[in-house]
């Protein structure tokens, strides 16, 4: 039986989550999170990040835990997590944020984009933030932020959690 894998990066939260709230539309769900070595080694990032994400993800799993779930924390690089759990279940979509972090996070996706079309997985991502990936100029920007920020804010009444077996 397949899913949806949803990948939580920055935005850990369970209300308002555009890639959570699709995905819970669309099937049953599996929640992670992937704690990269390589990130944390990043000169941006800072031992007062990993505590505020650390929490984040305690309240997060609280949440989702009113739903009947959990958010799964793996650990290692984002290739390799995702091919282990290929490997395990496999799943035919990725639900994610477009990340807006650093060169690092950005190389990062573009690989993540390169695996999900080897292994023939539809990466969904939702733009979260006013930055428009890809952009060649800004004109007209200001109405696809306009269209952003007035959308309806995206509520989760219930979700079906994938289950392992």
């Amino acid at each position: 039986m397949s899913y949806q894998l949803v990948w939580f990066k920055r935005d850990l939260r369970s209300q308002d989550h555009m890639a959570l709230s699709e995905a819970a539309r669309q099937g049953s769900v599996r929640c992670i999170y992937i704690v990269e070595p390589q990130l944390w080694q990043q000169p941006d990032v800072a031992l007062q990040h990993f505590e505020f994400i650390k929490e984040s993800l305690e309240d997060l799993n609280t949440d989702l835990g009113h739903f009947g779930g959990c958010i799964e924390v793996h650990y290692g690089e984002v290739i390799e997590v995702l091919s282990k759990i290929m490997q395990e279940a496999p799943f035919a979509k990725l639900h994610s944020h477009e990340e807006t972090g650093n060169e690092f996070t950005y190389t990062r996706d573009q690989k993540v984009a390169i695996w999900c079309k080897l292994h023939q997985v539809v990466w969904q991502e939702y733009q979260q933030f006013g930055v428009i990936r890809g952009l060649k100029n800004r004109n007209q920007w200001d109405l696809a932020w306009e269209k952003l920020m007035s959308a309806p804010i995206q509520t989760i009444t219930e979700i079906q959690f994938w289950q392992k077996g």
